[in-house]
């Protein structure tokens, strides 16, 4: 009995003994679940046999979005993590997520006051210094990570190409705060040729001429009082930001 009891002590010690990676994980074990979310501009992560991606060997390749399950916290930096695929190993903390974090995230949407009607996405909080991931028009929707991860930027995840980045937070607004423009209008220029400018200000002098717009075009008008003489509007095609003198609109009601 005695030896037994040793045996099963020394086998206790040995167990305990072996790298994590040694023992026998299964992905449909009840572990923690996080999500990839690396803000790397390639959105994938690496695994490792072990936590160094200078001595680990590289065990493939993990996208964004992917649900991994996490072991433990091994190492400073690191988790050791089981991946659907089975595979166990290491990823660096700060490319994980936990799952039930990204379920209530607030959801924004585009909304720029640029002339152009879009933002850019980049790969830092930086539009010098960072990487231009991709160009986002007004009206698309986007998911807060971050809010406060910069002081001018926010880190963001886009539904519509599923990447993260960093988009400036004056080119954001609430999703339920952005409501339906207030309402149409049509182009009724009285001018003889029977088209009307839409400008990047309130000014056919100062400011930028950003196409013609001939009657019977209708735009969506965000603000009728923006100045005494222009309203400010979108235009639908191109979702344009700008504004156009109120004696060109015809207001649909």
């Amino acid at each position: 009995m005695k030896n037994k009891l040793l045996a099963l002590a020394l086998l206790a010690v040995l167990l305990l003994s072996l790298a994590p990676q040694a023992l026998a994980y299964s992905y449909s074990d009840n572990y923690p679940e996080y999500v990839i979310e690396s803000f790397e501009p390639n959105g994938y992560c690496y695994l490792y046999d072990k936590p160094s991606d200078v001595y680990g060997r590289n065990l493939g390749r993990h996208e964004n979005g992917e649900i991994v399950k996490v072991i433990g916290y091994e190492h400073s930096g690191w988790y050791f993590v089981v991946c659907s695929n089975g595979k166990t190993g290491y990823v660096h903390d700060y490319v994980l997520c936990p799952y039930k974090d990204t379920l209530h995230r607030e959801r924004y949407r585009v909304y720029s006051t640029d002339p152009a009607g879009y933002c850019y996405l980049y790969d830092r909080p930086s539009d010098m210094n960072g990487k231009n991931l991709g160009r986002y028009d007004n009206g698309e929707y986007i998911l807060i990570v971050d809010w406060y991860a910069d002081q001018v930027y926010a880190q963001v995840l886009c539904e519509r190409t599923l990447d993260y980045g960093y988009i400036r937070k004056t080119c954001l607004v609430k999703y339920d705060d952005y409501k339906p423009l207030d309402f149409y209008a049509l182009v009724d220029s009285t001018d003889p040729y029977g088209y009307c400018y839409l400008y990047d200000r309130p000014s056919d002098i100062n400011g930028r001429n950003l196409g013609r717009h001939n009657n019977g075009e209708w735009v969506r008008v965000i603000d009728w009082n923006a100045d005494d003489v222009y309203a400010q509007v979108e235009t639908p095609k191109d979702k344009k930001i700008g504004y156009i003198r109120k004696t060109c609109l015809a207001p649909l009601k």
